[in-house]
């Protein structure tokens, strides 16, 4: 009984939390632009919150050990957004105050990501919830495509403080979920890194190889991604038509992470990576040549690919490359790469938007996208040693396919 109310509980809170965080990722930048900041000002709030993020999650996860306690941290750090959202952020309209904001928003936007992460492996570990964190993880992009399908048909939710009401009560109803939870007594160690072990993992040329890739391919997604709902609105769409482009992303995504995953365990990694690497800059391309919202939905479509494959393969390959004991300490580094991106990111691509413009703005993160699939399909090997050999009698079908199968300084050696 218990195990099945904790299951329903943790669904419950990713669902809640996700309809929460679509607003913010939709619509807060939409009402910065309409309140007078610049696309790179908007960045830069984004990018002040997320390196916040990056430095505090394994602090954190180390405190949280300390004090045998998950859920206290998560909840207050639901209850410290509700209250920004309901009472603080629609009164904000200097520069610097909304810096600090969206610092405090970092700050309890990756403790509740990270620890509720933690939380639900606690639970696996001592048989609470027989499911991975994957199925879990799901509720979430299902509450993000319901907010959005949502706002899209009712789009006065979008308008005024409405908002941030929304927003505050999603977070206020999450944190009562969470806290309905019953923490189990055994629990996994977030330890913190050790110098000794970081430097060893960075002598691994496959990881570091990765964790390049990974920077300048985040950054590229992440950048863009940022900057739909602007898009959108520059080529004359409504509240409507931005909904309507994250709930395609959203939605594509359920089902394709399970997908890529599986497809990953039986052909590789490098084949989904590299395929990724190839439809990024195609995707960047078509953002620049789109003259119509309707074209952005879809080319959200392409979340599918460029998205899904990067929630799931790039752990699995570390997972793959690095011993059991440092694995811990190798997904830490993966996972601070992801965040120094999505603080990078919203930065360097704002800005960029401010001085050639929104539409323009995507060549150059497609320039950068073709940067990262060289490096891919130059220098990454393949993690995983079982798998299906991808092959076939044809001669230059097998000169195509070796791109997907061995990184091409192997091929000239």
């Amino acid at each position: 009984m218990r195990e099945n109310r904790n299951s329903i509980f943790i669904k419950l809170f990713y669902f809640f939390y996700y309809i929460g965080w679509a607003l913010v990722f939709s619509f807060i930048p939409v009402y910065l632009k309409g309140i007078g900041f610049s696309i790179g000002e908007i960045g830069t709030f984004s990018a002040i919150s997320a390196l916040i993020g990056a430095l505090i999650q394994t602090p954190m996860g180390n405190l949280s050990d300390r004090a045998g306690k998950r859920k206290s941290f998560i909840v207050l750090g639901l209850l410290i957004n509700s209250a920004i959202f309901l009472f603080l952020f629609p009164g904000l309209t200097n520069y610097r105050d909304f810096l600090i904001v969206y610092s405090s928003i970092g700050l309890c936007t990756y403790t509740v990501l990270t620890l509720s992460s933690v939380l639900v492996l606690d639970l696996s570990l001592s048989g609470e919830i027989g499911r991975d964190y994957a199925s879990s993880r799901m509720w979430g992009s299902a509450g993000f495509l319901t907010c959005t399908l949502f706002t899209g048909f009712f789009p006065s939710l979008t308008q005024g403080n409405t908002i941030f009401l929304i927003t505050g009560i999603a977070f206020l109803i999450s944190a009562v979920f969470i806290a309905s939870v019953k923490e189990p007594e055994i629990k996994t160690s977030v330890l913190t890194p050790s110098m000794i072990s970081i430097k060893r993992l960075m002598n691994n040329r496959q990881l570091l190889s990765l964790l390049v890739f990974y920077f300048l391919y985040y950054t590229t997604l992440t950048g863009a991604s940022n900057y739909v709902n602007l898009l959108v609105k520059a080529l004359g769409g409504s509240n409507s038509m931005v909904s309507f482009a994250y709930a395609m992303s959203s939605g594509i995504e359920i089902p394709f992470m399970f997908i890529m995953g599986s497809l990953s365990d039986k052909i590789g990694r490098r084949p989904l990576l590299v395929l990724a690497s190839l439809v990024l800059p195609v995707r960047m391309l078509l953002y620049f040549l789109a003259t119509n919202p309707l074209h952005i939905i879809g080319i959200q479509t392409m979340h599918s690919v460029t998205f899904a494959v990067m929630v799931v393969v790039p752990m699995a390959y570390v997972n793959d490359i690095v011993s059991p004991l440092e694995r811990g300490t190798a997904q830490g580094m993966f996972n601070m790469t992801t965040g120094f991106a999505s603080a990078f990111a919203p930065f360097l691509a704002g800005y960029v938007a401010d001085a050639v413009g929104i539409s323009r703005m995507y060549i150059f993160l497609m320039l950068l996208a073709i940067i990262s699939t060289v490096g891919i399909i130059g220098f990454l090997e393949e993690s995983k040693k079982e798998r299906v050999t991808l092959g076939s009698k044809n001669h230059t079908i097998n000169k195509v396919l070796g791109i997907f199968s061995d990184p091409f300084y192997r091929r000239i050696k």
